[in-house]
């Protein structure tokens, strides 16, 4: 049986990556958001904001990673093993920030839609989760822009599902119940 690769994606502060360690506690195979390696490496070196002061190259760099972490799924399963793969945001979320900035071209764009998910699950701004720390710097209303044009680039090539504003736990139990009836 073949991997399917599954985008967990939204806004910043919507809960993602969250979601994303409660599936990898239970079991599944997961890729964490590569993001913030650059950012954390870049606020090292004293770039606060790596994105917006260099888009473009923060995006080439983000792009590798997470080019990487698409092709570095095994292909072939063993019986016990989840035939998912859950990706702490996709390749298309690149464009869609370049998008909201102003910042996207017709390059990024061929490039983003050579690369096909199996499943987006989308996960709305949500205010009274949202917080801004060192690596978060946008407000909420930002947060709602980035999530807009995520929407909006996914639904183009993916069949998007809306995770409902729920704990963790039921969050991971409406994916998990997702999948089940998927499957049939």
């Amino acid at each position: 049986m073949k991997k399917k690769r599954i985008v967990i994606t939204g806004g910043p502060g919507a809960g993602k990556t969250s979601l994303i360690d409660e599936l990898c506690t239970k079991g599944y195979r997961t890729h964490a958001e590569y993001s913030r390696s650059l950012i954390q490496k870049a606020q090292s070196e004293g770039t606060l904001n790596y994105f917006l002061s260099h888009p473009q190259e923060f995006s080439e760099a983000l792009f590798e990673g997470r080019k990487h972490q698409y092709h570095n799924i095994p292909t072939n399963l063993e019986v016990h093993d989840s035939p998912y793969v859950f990706f702490d945001r996709g390749i298309h979320d690149i464009y869609a920030y370049l998008k909201a900035i102003n910042q996207h071209s017709e390059t990024w764009y061929q490039r983003m839609i050579e690369f096909q998910y199996d499943l987006v699950f989308l996960l709305e701004p949500w205010q009274d989760i949202y917080t801004q720390d060192e690596h978060r710097k946008e407000s909420f209303q930002e947060a709602e822009r980035y999530f807009s044009e995520i929407h909006h680039v996914y639904r183009e090539q993916h069949q998007v599902i809306l995770v409902p504003k729920e704990s963790i736990a039921l969050r991971t139990a409406f994916i998990e119940n997702y999948l089940r009836d998927y499957e049939r």
